[in-house]
């Protein structure tokens, strides 16, 4: 029989804290009794701060693939040109949306180990001005790099596009905020960074987002893909388009308190020191990261090449068989190219990252790979140099 994983490292769902599986346990009420829609109201005030914006917040009863969807069908209407920015396997997959809803995909994309260039975007924009809709990824989890979200969608801004930002594994561990950074529909996960269960799509929606799809010839309504439905039931009426998962908001009412208590900043921090920790174990251990610069590096897990003489799977398999650790492989056409070293939620801290490093090492060794044993944990806890828990300082 196979074994529970002694730690959850893969690229979400995390490990969750024991606050939020308690949380879960609270009774499953009518969601129509008070209790429940000041509940409900209280979460969706708590998602404002989180995402550190006064636009709209609808907590959507799916997880976070709905939320993309959800734009796509709300914005996008037959001829439509949608500049979709390609940086990777999720970027990839959002022309299928714009597809499915009569949009016309104008792709730009790069190798899927490198970012997206802002000026790109600009000068297509220029050259055609006839498109109306932008959908980017942030965090691109299957490659590990980040997209320059904020400048393109600045950009984007200044031609009158309306954008949707997949943040699904970027809010949490990037500072965000859909005002400074001229975003209209914003879509993330709560079992990513924020270290919360799958099952809700968290979306931030802007004044001229809900505009264009009023705008439509025929908005969506009566959906389960409507935004618009969420707008006029629960924005307007405090009353809900469908039931709502209620176990799955009392968890995130959890997270996002656990959250605010640590200081969206601080988290942030984490993420990033954990993740700069992470690379330069990978480093020493003589690995190649697979984004092209550190610079474009995600700060929710790590992708490396797998070294020759061993396979993806052979590395996965032998971290969760002997030593209970799970982490994820490549996805899509990235299956078996890399391997990504998970740093997410609460695994974000040094005693999970040298852990993780340290059997990553093991693993090696025992594949035959030729690595300095030792190396790779020396780095991290080298990085990991002025942490301190208690004071919430990070280096």
């Amino acid at each position: 029989m196979t074994q529970w994983p002694r730690l959850t490292l893969a690229s979400g769902p995390v490990d969750v804290t024991n606050e939020t599986l308690r949380a879960m346990q609270r009774p499953v009420v009518y969601h129509y009794d008070p209790v429940f829609i000041e509940t409900f109201a209280r979460t969706s005030g708590l998602m404002q701060q989180v995402f550190r914006t006064s636009h709209d917040v609808i907590l959507m009863q799916a997880e976070a693939i709905l939320g993309l969807e959800a734009a796509a069908a709300s914005i996008i209407e037959p001829g439509m040109k949608v500049l979709n920015l390609v940086s990777g396997v999720f970027g990839k997959g959002f022309e299928h949306y714009i597809r499915a809803y009569g949009g016309e995909p104008i792709e730009l994309a790069v190798p899927f180990n490198a970012a997206i260039d802002p000026e790109d975007v600009r000068r297509l924009l220029q050259n055609q001005p006839d498109i109306k809709a932008l959908s980017v990824v942030h965090s691109e989890t299957p490659s590990g790099t980040i997209n320059p979200v904020k400048e393109i969608c600045t950009i984007a801004r200044e031609f009158g596009v309306v954008t949707i930002v997949d943040t699904v594994s970027g809010l949490g561990s990037e500072l965000f905020s859909p005002e400074e950074w001229g975003i209209d529909i914003a879509v993330a996960g709560p079992q990513k960074c924020l270290g919360g269960v799958p099952g809700m799509s968290l979306v931030a929606v802007s004044p001229e987002a809900w505009s264009a799809m009023e705008r439509k010839a025929t908005p969506l309504r009566g959906s389960f893909l409507s935004m618009l439905d969420w707008k006029t039931t629960w924005l307007e009426q405090h009353r809900f388009p469908y039931t709502p998962s209620v176990s799955d908001v009392y968890a995130l009412e959890s997270v996002l308190e656990q959250a605010l208590r640590e200081g969206m900043d601080a988290m942030v921090a984490r993420h990033q020191t954990s993740a700069r920790a992470t690379r330069e174990a990978v480093k020493a251990l003589g690995l190649e990261l697979w984004a092209e610069d550190e610079a474009i590096a995600t700060g929710c897990c790590t992708a490396v090449r797998v070294p020759d003489g061993v396979t993806d799977a052979e590395v996965r398999e032998t971290l969760r068989q002997r030593y209970g650790v799970m982490i994820s492989g490549g996805y899509g056409e990235l299956a078996g190219k890399l391997f990504r070293l998970g740093h997410m939620g609460m695994s974000a801290h040094p005693t999970t990252v040298i852990g993780q490093i340290g059997m990553l090492e093991r693993t090696l060794d025992d594949l035959g790979a030729k690595i300095d044993l030792g190396a790779g944990v020396a780095a991290a806890l080298d990085a990991f140099k002025g942490w301190n828990d208690a004071e919430g300082v990070f280096a």
